[in-house]
């Protein structure tokens, strides 16, 4: 776990790094909402009084953003592979936890930079996996790509790479986490999902 929250913290400190699509020579624009807050707010606002609210808002906000990231984007159907929101909530607070001087809207951001690798440009079916009583959902063709890289490393053979989940892709997916240094519970959970997307990159 520590592993996670180093890489997670070393990730969201490089964002400063990445290109600005902004209207001025600066790279500053208008920011609105639960954006425009610095991470120290954001966590505090997630662990107050009101903490299933702020991450219902905080969903609702990022949803928006990944919405318009989708209409804005050439050759994009989704930009990231996570079908909830709310999972992207508990990853942003992890990120916010490591980088409290960071906005709200940089570091949402960087992990839709991140995401990228896995864009889709055509709609593809949600399905829900299962392992371990453990599920997450997941488009079809994103599975697909993590089937591929897992062949591409060497932990599934390219005939089980199907497209479809089963024993082989979960304990393949298993094998690779654990090598990792993540949680092996054979699910392309958004933690899985944020690293290989960083490998794809």
């Amino acid at each position: 776990m520590n592993k996670i929250k180093a890489l997670i913290a070393a990730f969201t400190l490089s964002m400063s790094v990445l290109p600005s699509f902004a209207a001025t020579d600066e790279g500053n624009f208008a920011v609105y909402g639960w954006g425009a807050r610095d991470c120290k707010t954001i966590i505090a606002l997630l662990q107050g009084d009101a903490a299933a609210q702020a991450r219902g808002q905080l969903a609702e906000w990022i949803s928006g953003y990944i919405t318009a990231q989708n209409r804005s984007s050439d050759s994009v159907y989704d930009i990231v592979p996570v079908k909830s929101h709310y999972a992207l909530v508990s990853l942003t607070q992890s990120i916010c936890a490591n980088n409290l001087d960071q906005s709200l809207e940089g570091v949402i951001s960087a992990i839709v930079q991140n995401f990228s690798t896995l864009k889709l440009s055509t709609e593809s079916s949600i399905v829900t996996l299962t392992y371990n009583d453990q599920s997450v959902d997941l488009n079809e063709a994103t599975l697909r790509i993590v089937q591929d890289f897992l062949v591409a490393n060497d932990h599934l053979d390219a005939a089980a790479a199907d497209g479809k989940f089963g024993p082989q892709t979960a304990m393949a997916l298993e094998r690779w986490q654990e090598a990792s240094g993540l949680s092996p519970n054979g699910l392309p959970d958004i933690v899985t999902l944020f690293f290989l997307a960083q490998k794809l990159r």
